[in-house]
């Protein structure tokens, strides 16, 4: 079984839950979900993280590859994502919704974060005029959730060597 469906068919049995912590684990590779709601056809979570000790030595320019290919891969969510920043230091690549949804209460975008050691983590934001960001529920399908863990899980293995 893969990791995709694995972590589906576990997300099958939050249908009507609320405030739910999912792990589904395949090999070395672990994803993470925080729910805040599940219901038929959509999630709302706050956070969406594969997990792997396959990356604890990874240099920053193949995660600055794999963040690229993750870019050109995730193309379904609200809005595209880019990478905006790399940390040579602490080995890590920032993306983010570019541009990010403007509403009239401010924005909305995604960021995804590429790290060594090693982990590939979505979560949503909103930033009001005059005040600081602040963590939000995304809203994902069943079927956009399934393909996030495929592409993260191909991010990982487009990292290690052959």
């Amino acid at each position: 079984m893969t990791l995709r469906d694995q972590f589906l068919s576990q997300l099958s049995s939050m249908i009507g839950k609320q405030h739910q912590h999912l792990t589904a684990t395949v090999g070395p590779r672990t994803v993470r979900c925080e729910i805040d709601a599940c219901d038929q056809l959509a999630v709302t979570v706050y956070e969406l993280a594969l997990e792997t000790s396959e990356l604890a030595s990874v240099e920053i320019t193949k995660l600055q590859a794999a963040s690229q290919q993750l870019c050109e891969r995730v193309t379904y969510l609200l809005e595209p994502i880019s990478p905006i920043e790399s940390d040579a230091d602490g080995c890590v690549v920032q993306m983010r919704s570019s541009p990010p949804q403007q509403k009239e209460n401010g924005r909305f975008y995604y960021e995804i974060f590429l790290r060594r050691g090693g982990s590939v983590a979505l979560h949503r934001y909103e930033k009001q005029p005059g005040s600081i960001r602040q963590r939000v529920a995304a809203t994902l399908t069943h079927e956009v959730l399934g393909r996030l863990v495929n592409d993260f899980d191909k991010a990982v293995e487009d990292i290690m060597p052959t």
